[in-house]
């Protein structure tokens, strides 16, 4: 028996019982702007964003390993769930 045991010694076995998964994450970002009077204009917004365990072209199954140029290229599906403004009290 090795002495070590890898990660890949442990995943081989499962890899036909594993899928891709799906998470949802908070994105928040800020912007700000000078205008030709000196002012600044600032803004801050926040999105839900989901990522599904599908492509996005679905001409290759969610457990296999990306073919399509498409899905090669972009990977899984994100939605928009939630999008909204925010304050600077929201900060």
């Amino acid at each position: 028996a090795p002495g070590i045991i890898t990660q890949a010694d442990l995943l081989t076995p499962l890899l036909p019982q594993l899928t891709a998964r799906g998470d949802t994450f908070v994105i928040r970002t800020y912007g700000e702007s000078t205008g030709g009077d000196g002012g600044k204009t600032r803004a801050w917004c926040e999105a839900t964003v989901q990522r599904f365990p599908e492509y996005l072209d679905p001409a290759d199954a969610p457990a296999v390993a990306a073919t399509s140029k498409i899905n090669k290229l972009f990977g899984r599906r994100f939605e928009v769930v939630a999008f909204h403004w925010l304050q600077p009290s929201d900060i």
